[in-house]
């Protein structure tokens, strides 16, 4: 497959203990790299690893800190590895595995809040559609999606799917000058898709696109891999008449942006992050709570463990927390969720036993530990991860 890696951008290298060390893993999973959703004040996400079989979990864990495991994936043709946050639509969540499947290229399924699951479509090998690594959007009934590769040239595709499993592929990406394995969302906006790609593009520093049900893409801006930004790992936010998002590299500092873009593709960077205090590289989306801005870095801060941050629309950023001291935990990857006012997120690594947490936030800055990941080992399986974070 068409790598990423080396071609723009330098991706994170997170904990050997989650990919190349044989460890044993935990009943109640390990490494959440997905953000929260929030059900009747219940909240519900996945954990990439860990599990009784090793290849992730879905899980609930209430507003208090009790968590439950909801779903072990376990083996084929079951999914593996699930990165992506849920989907809930009519009494049920769905979902996608980056593995797992007959041929290994992921899966979606649905899960009911009981934990009852099953497997709607198996992604295949290139060059069908592989490797979906972003949350579904719901847009009328049916939900659309991404693939990081796989499609004609194996550059990613955009999918449609119904909740009882039928699929199509809308459209298979070229590389340049459309982009390339876009790994974030898409969101939808008066039935039209907006999305990212990772590279590609003009400047191959990845793009900015929309798409409509019927298969008509547009590439509404193309990064130029320096002062503007470069590489977006993650999909948009619309808040009032502009989309906001985050590039992994770019910026006048080289440690990423946050960056505005009207729908017609006027780009304008508010943030670059830079080194020291401020964190670097996001590689998680924002979200909008009564116009301000917040977001995660997955690296830098005072402590060195990555940060939440906020910025206004105007880009007047402040570091609300830094991760990487004691037990909070390290490395938050995934889009915070906002409940009541209290934001709530995940950390990739970090707390008591290092495989990641759940934590909360006030808009003050006061953060919690809600739950460590790891805390209950079976002692009976033992699971060798030779996988990275599959930027292939």
């Amino acid at each position: 497959m068409q790598s990423a890696v080396g071609v723009s951008g330098t991706l994170p290298q997170l904990s050997e203990r989650a990919f190349n060390n044989v460890h044993q893993h935990n009943a109640d999973g390990e490494h959440p790299r997905a953000g929260l959703i929030d059900v009747d004040g219940t909240l519900y996400g996945t954990t990439q690893f860990g599990g009784a079989d090793g290849n992730g979990t879905v899980f609930s864990i209430t507003t208090g800190g009790t968590e439950k495991v909801l779903h072990t994936f376990g083996k084929m043709p079951d999914g593996a590895e699930p990165v992506a946050e849920l989907l809930y639509k009519n009494g049920a969540f769905y979902g996608t595995t980056l593995g797992g499947g007959t041929s290994g290229g992921g899966v979606v399924f649905s899960i009911t809040p009981s934990g009852v699951e099953k497997v709607l479509h198996e992604f295949g090998k290139a060059p069908r559609a592989v490797h979906p690594e972003a949350s579904l959007v719901d847009a009328g009934g049916t939900f659309y999606g991404t693939t990081a590769y796989g499609g004609v040239h194996d550059f990613g595709t955009i999918f449609s799917i119904t909740p009882a499993g039928t699929w199509k592929e809308l459209y298979a990406f070229r590389g340049q000058p459309d982009g390339l394995s876009p790994y974030g969302a898409l969101i939808s906006v008066n039935g039209t898709l907006y999305g990212t790609t990772w590279i590609g593009g003009t400047n191959d520093g990845g793009t900015v696109f929309n798409i409509t049900k019927s298969a008509t893409e547009k590439v509404l801006f193309s990064f130029n891999g320096r002062s503007d930004g470069s590489n977006p790992a993650v999909g948009l936010n619309k808040a009032g008449g502009a989309f906001y998002g985050t590039t992994y590299d770019g910026g006048s500092n080289g440690r990423g942006t946050v960056f505005t873009i009207t729908p017609s593709g006027t780009e304008h960077v508010l943030h670059s992050f830079r080194e020291g205090a401020d964190g670097r590289r996001p590689f998680a989306g924002l979200i909008e709570v009564n116009g301000t801005l917040y977001g995660t870095t997955w690296d830098g801060g005072a402590h060195g463990g990555g940060t939440v941050f906020s910025i206004t629309p105007t880009g007047t950023e402040k570091v609300m927390h830094s991760f990487g001291q004691g037990t909070d935990g390290k490395t938050p990857l995934a889009e915070l969720i906002d409940v009541n006012g209290t934001l709530y997120g995940t950390t990739f690594e970090g707390g008591n036993n290092r495989v990641g947490v759940v934590f909360s936030i006030t808009p003050s800055g006061e953060e919690k530990v809600l739950h460590s990941f790891g805390g209950s080992p079976d002692g009976a399986n033992w699971y060798a991860s030779t996988q990275s974070l599959r930027r292939h």
